[in-house]
């Protein structure tokens, strides 16, 4: 009997585990459609004024940063945020900002009329102004897997996932070479911010199946 139930315990263990693996690839796969094609000038102008305040505290704070995703994308086509794009993505170094206390990070926003939020779940955090409505700055945190020598993302719906960089893409792995300092300036959106070495080479790692063409959001 008490083979049985420890048997049982296994079976309903593993069941509700790979229920869970199964349920968090497909979040981690989800698409979600683009609501505003083309944001006004003067709503992109406040963006950008937003990311470069939000440069300006991590240069003080001394933070590695540097335009990561589709803020990459709107800079290397553009030199600004792409038409649709209500945010600007900058990414970080964990080992970095674990170094910070986050009471005196936050508190450094602040004085600056910006809030810092910290979502777990994704391993980002969100710059807001609550004079400019809609607008963020996505904080991307990354850090380093010494068993495969890459930078991946973090947050707690990928700490259970292997370091397979090939197998599992939302890990957003890319190497190491791609940020050493120093890091490169580029204009954005009329200011000037750091992005990583080698032009599109990371976004070969970001977006392996379709890097080489332009994607419009599905709606668009």
């Amino acid at each position: 009997m008490r083979f049985s139930l420890s048997r049982g315990l296994t079976v309903l263990i593993a069941t509700v585990f790979l229920i869970f693996f199964w349920i968090l690839l497909r979040k981690l796969n989800q698409k979600h459609y683009t609501q505003t094609c083309n944001h006004s000038e003067k709503f992109h102008q406040g963006l950008h004024d937003l990311g470069e305040r939000a440069h300006t505290v991590l240069s003080a704070l001394g933070l590695t940063h540097f335009l990561c995703f589709g803020s990459l994308w709107g800079q290397l086509r553009l030199s600004r945020s792409l038409p649709w794009e209500s945010d600007i993505e900058i990414c970080l170094l964990n080992e970095e900002l674990i170094a910070k206390d986050e009471l005196y990070v936050a508190r450094t926003f602040r004085n600056k009329d910006m809030y810092l939020e910290y979502d777990s779940t994704e391993g980002v955090y969100l710059v807001t102004d609550s004079n400019l409505p809609g607008a963020t700055v996505q904080l991307i945190v990354f850090e380093k897997d010494p068993i495969i020598n890459m930078l991946r993302r973090v947050g707690w719906k990928r700490r259970v996932l292997p370091p397979d960089c090939e197998s599992l893409p939302s890990l957003n792995c890319f190497p190491p070479r791609l940020i050493k300092p120093p890091l490169p300036l580029k204009e954005f959106g009329g200011y000037v911010i750091s992005v990583p070495r080698e032009g599109i080479e990371i976004q070969k790692y970001h977006y392996p199946g379709n890097w080489w063409k332009e994607v419009l959001p599905k709606n668009c």
